[in-house]
């Protein structure tokens, strides 16, 4: 999964019964965007 920086990967196993991702998020930028709209009063 490190090779594949900045992109969805599915990590489970192709016969498992449950799939497991790995999703990049950058939640510093999210809480920025939310606290913007929440001032703007969007």
């Amino acid at each position: 999964a490190n090779n594949v920086r900045g992109k969805e990967t599915l990590l489970s196993a192709e016969d498992s019964k449950v799939q497991v991702w790995l999703i990049p998020t950058n939640e510093e930028l999210m809480i920025a965007r939310d606290t913007r709209d929440i001032v703007e009063g969007k």
